[in-house]
């Protein structure tokens, strides 16, 4: 690791000089503050901010990069669980939200990595794929809730197969036979796991497949999609004419809900609705409450945080259960 003494030395200046340049010292001569700033980006120099926290070897620092995970409240359970782990073993969870368009990933690294965390975790707001900055190949890193193609870095995902054929089995032993899925948009990893796992719980249980209706509500591209919940709904119960339907997350299941009470169908009593996420209020809200598989987002966040803490260096790649909470809505 380059230090400030062979900054001064790069940039013929004195060590109090470089100093005074890392902390924005206003006073600092501008050419010398431009000989300073050259130096640091010649010699790829990162301050050690957590220094001055510390004088122990190591920070007690630990980063969550949240890949715009602040825009859907269940996915907070991220966060909690790694600073809940956290809290247990007496060290501290630096948190950055980053987009696209505001604060990078690559500048929230570089950040972490000048606070000298001993690791960081990489969230994300849904299951998918992610491209990361090679900057984060300098400290111990683990995705949550999201992977690479390339597996250079370990992860830990929810086993959406797991959910799907979790709760489509549920729904079958309570004696629903005929039942639509209303799935994600298909072209993420979500909606084709859990699309496999509705399929493989028909077949666990000797049912026909043309008992069984599959249509996504979402098209178009992953973030910019166009929902049809009510509209597919209206559909499926017309022509499909289900005795159950599993909706691809919460909301979905709403609209569902609107829909099915417009057309004076009772949920729980003529039809059955499951779901997936357990999303915030909105399944005890509805009436009645809605029976949906809870995604392990806290469980995630404090299993990351225990694989960094225990300095593991195997690119292992996880996948937690969903856990089935058990509502009225059949």
């Amino acid at each position: 690791m380059v230090t400030i003494k062979q900054v001064a030395s790069h940039a013929g200046v004195s060590f109090k000089t470089v100093s005074r340049v890392v902390n924005n010292d206003p006073t600092v001569k501008s050419a010398n503050r431009e000989k300073v700033l050259q130096s640091i980006q010649a010699l790829g120099y990162r301050p050690n901010r957590a220094a001055s926290l510390t004088r122990r070897k190591k920070s007690g620092i630990f980063g969550f990069i949240a890949d715009d995970l602040l825009k859907v409240p269940y996915t907070f359970d991220l966060i909690r669980g790694a600073q809940q782990v956290a809290w247990e073993n007496n060290k501290e969870l630096m948190v950055l939200n980053v987009n696209e368009d505001r604060y990078t990933a690559e500048k929230a690294a570089q950040n972490l990595i000048e606070h000298r965390v001993e690791g960081i975790i990489y969230a994300a707001m849904y299951h998918h794929e992610v491209v990361l900055p090679d900057i984060l190949q300098e400290c111990p890193t683990i995705l949550a809730n999201c992977f690479c193609k390339n597996p250079r870095f370990p992860s830990i995902v929810p086993d959406e197969i797991q959910a799907a054929e979790t709760v489509t089995l549920s729904l079958i032993d309570a004696g629903y036979k005929k039942i639509a899925f209303m799935n994600l948009n298909e072209l993420i990893i979500a909606a084709q796991d859990r699309k496999k796992g509705v399929i493989n719980a028909f077949n666990r249980r000797g049912v026909s497949l043309e008992n069984l209706h599959i249509e996504p509500v979402f098209y178009g591209p992953a973030g910019q999609e166009v929902s049809c919940s009510r509209e597919v709904t209206a559909k499926i119960v017309h022509e499909f004419k289900p005795d159950a339907i599993i909706c691809g997350q919460d909301p979905i299941a709403v609209e569902a809900y609107f829909v099915l009470q417009s057309m004076g169908l009772q949920v729980g009593k003529d039809i059955g609705i499951a779901s997936f996420d357990d999303w915030d209020t909105i399944p005890t809200l509805l009436q009645p409450a809605l029976s949906t598989m809870a995604l392990p987002h806290f469980e995630m966040g404090a299993w990351a945080l225990e694989y960094l803490l225990n300095g593991r260096e195997d690119k292992v790649h996880e996948k937690l259960p969903f856990t089935l909470v058990k509502r009225g809505s059949y």
